[in-house]
């Protein structure tokens, strides 16, 4: 496995940090939206609400949905996964990383989410697949 050299010195900068809590990836149907942004002070950090014509979708610690999430309507609840964040500074040059090793770990068959926000890139992995996604992680950064 080859990064980019520039990919790979950012990688190699990272601190891999994994949220210690499980998630819930919950899609709920459209109509529930205003419902969802009703409960969002419920929720804390690390979580994610997003709107779309097709439903809306919340990432958070399963303790909180077991709460906030009393009484809303989902369509698929999806529990035991995590979060990894690569504690990096990015850079506008470096705004590839996160899909690339969400790509690297895809393609060894570990099912990577992309989560970019403005200072960190994350990625939700499931529980049963986090050790290898760390290993990997931390195999990339070795040969950086």
């Amino acid at each position: 496995m080859r990064l980019d050299p520039r990919l790979a010195e950012r990688l190699a900068q990272a601190r891999i940090l994994v949220d210690p809590e499980p998630l819930v990836r919950a899609h709920l149907p459209d109509w529930e939206a205003k419902a969802v942004q009703r409960r969002a002070d419920r929720f804390h950090a690390p979580f994610l609400i997003t709107v779309h014509p097709d439903g809306v979708r919340v990432i958070c610690r399963e303790t909180e949905w077991a709460q906030a999430g009393r009484g809303l309507h989902a369509i698929r609840v999806e529990t035991g996964w995590r979060m990894i964040t690569l504690e990096v500074d990015l850079h506008g040059e470096a705004t590839d990383l996160l899909p690339t090793v969400a790509g690297l770990l895809q393609r060894r068959g570990i099912i990577a989410h992309p989560l970019p926000t403005f200072h960190r890139d994350r990625l939700l992995v499931h529980e049963s697949q986090l050790e290898q996604a760390l290993q990997l992680l931390r195999d990339l950064q070795a040969t950086a």
